[in-house]
C-alpha cells in the first residue's frame, strides 16, 4: 500500500503567515485528497482549536512564537491530535523541522510522520 494513500481524506491545519505555505506542498496535498485549512496565523489558529472543527493533523512553522507554540503543543497533545514543525524554503538555515515543500521526499516524510502505521509521532 501507498503510504502517501494515507493522507486521502484528512483533514490539515496549517499555522503559519501566509506566505509559509508553498503553493507545491497546497498542490501536493490537494493531489493525494487531503483538505488544507490554512496557513492560519497564530490567533487564528487559536480560535480554530478551539471551535467545533476538527482536524486530523497540524504542520506548525518553527517561526511562530515560544508561548504560542507551547499553548499549541500542549493543546494538540492534550486531544492527541498528531502534528509537526516545519519551516519553508525562506527558513532553511534555520535548524529543525520538516522542510515543507511538495517534493516527493518530503511529502513521503510529512505522510509517514503524521498518518504512517505506527502511532502518531507528537513533536
Amino acid at each position: 500500500m501507498n503510504l502517501l494513500r494515507q493522507v486521502a481524506g484528512k483533514k490539515i491545519l496549517i499555522i503559519g503567515e501566509a506566505d509559509f505555505f508553498p503553493d507545491d506542498a497546497r498542490d501536493a496535498l490537494a493531489a493525494l485528497s487531503a483538505a488544507v485549512i490554512g496557513p492560519v496565523v497564530v490567533s487564528s489558529a487559536m480560535e480554530c482549536l478551539t471551535g467545533e472543527q476538527l482536524f486530523d493533523a497540524v504542520i506548525i512553522d518553527i517561526t511562530i512564537p515560544d508561548e504560542a507554540m507551547l499553548w499549541v503543543n500542549e493543546w494538540l497533545e492534550t486531544r492527541q491530535v498528531p502534528f509537526i514543525f516545519a519551516r519553508d524554503r525562506r527558513s532553511a538555515a534555520l535548524p529543525g523541522g520538516f522542510v515543507l515543500s511538495g517534493r516527493s521526499s518530503d511529502m513521503t516524510a510529512i505522510v509517514a510522520t503524521l498518518f504512517g502505521p505506527t502511532l502518531p509521532y507528537f513533536h
